[in-house]
């Protein structure tokens, strides 16, 4: 099963992805897996990304003045949008209002919605995320290689408000509950979100971290209503997901 038929993607969905350990390169992994399908596709941010390397896209417009200029091309494939390049090299994204003007021009819309500063995991400030209000799937990404893992200001991004969210302190040990309260808490992974709520155990890599996502899922996760509508484990470096059946367990396992 391919990560879009997991997601159950339509044509004109609007992703928005959210979280740490994997969201750069889940959109593009999604893109590159729709492009096969001679679609049109834009990837771009509400926040701030790194420029991709030339082989993860087909056309890149980082000029204001030359996105919309664009949008007229019938040409299929991977597109790019973002306002500049800021002094660190990254992508400065689009606003609700720009999104808005491109909305009828792609077949699907892929947007990193959140900001890590590369760590593993995070915590949610007033303003984050930023999820544009057309949205009809929110991806939330959590790694399960941060377990185990100790609380401190290097590991975490927002370290304060992780430590609220989860109510841990600095110097403890990453555990099941400290994840479980990251995904359910109303400032947690899905604050904000809109249309379907995905959650995606990203970094299974082995079967240590496939069996730990496992029991954060059976243990936790599904004996709590209405917390998300579906669930993959998988490894986006390795290109495996498990379809999880929220009343069943495990659907399908690649």
């Amino acid at each position: 099963m391919k990560l879009s038929c997991c997601i159950d993607l339509n044509e004109k969905d609007i992703i928005s992805i959210v979280g740490a350990g994997g969201k750069t390169s889940l959109m593009f992994e999604l893109a590159q897996e729709i492009k096969k399908q001679k679609s049109k596709i834009l990837t771009t941010t509400t926040t701030k990304i790194y420029v991709p390397t030339k082989e993860k896209y087909d056309y890149i417009f980082l000029n204001d003045k030359l996105i919309f200029k664009s949008l007229i091309s019938d040409k299929k494939g991977i597109y790019v949008y973002g306002k500049t390049i800021n002094t660190e090299g990254k992508i400065i994204g689009l606003s609700e209002d720009q999104l808005n003007s491109v909305l009828g021009y792609f077949d699907y819309m892929l947007i990193e919605a959140d900001g890590a500063n590369e760590k593993s995991l995070k915590g949610w400030n007033s303003t984050e995320p930023v999820i544009y209000s057309a949205t009809t799937k929110t991806i939330g990404l959590l790694d399960i290689q941060s377990l185990g893992m100790t609380i401190c200001e290097n590991s975490i991004h927002r370290f304060e408000e992780f430590c609220k969210i989860t109510t841990s302190n600095k110097g403890e040990k990453i555990t099941l509950d400290h994840l479980l309260k990251l995904i359910i808490h109303p400032q947690g992974l899905f604050k904000n979100s809109k249309g379907e709520k995905i959650l995606f155990i990203n970094k299974a890599d082995n079967l240590h971290h496939l069996n730990m996502a496992m029991q954060l899922i059976n243990s936790k996760i599904i004996s709590c209503a209405n917390i998300v509508d579906k669930i993959i484990v998988g490894s986006i470096k390795n290109k495996n997901y498990t379809n999880i059946g929220l009343n069943k367990g495990v659907d399908t396992v690649l």
